[in-house]
């Protein structure tokens, strides 16, 4: 079993990198997403940004989340 432990360090590390590719093209669309939804601006720009800062940060959490409990399945399994 000892001679699978690098390969599977290496998977381990590729689906990571890939997951947080993943994230990383979620976030950005959300943000974009937010970005062409934001009314005309009757709040001031650094309060629209605190504003989206905010946001973004409860979407990173549950997306950190949700990845969490994949790799909790996974380690299950």
């Amino acid at each position: 079993m000892r001679c699978f432990q690098p390969e599977r360090a290496l998977i381990a590390r590729e689906i990571r990198a890939e997951r947080r590719r993943d994230l990383d093209t979620v976030l950005s669309q959300i943000a974009y997403g937010r970005m062409t939804q934001l009314p005309a601006p009757s709040f001031s720009l650094e309060a629209q940004f605190q504003i989206s800062v905010g946001k973004m940060r409860e979407d990173v959490q549950r997306a950190k989340d949700v990845q969490t409990t994949h790799i909790v399945r996974w380690l299950r399994s």
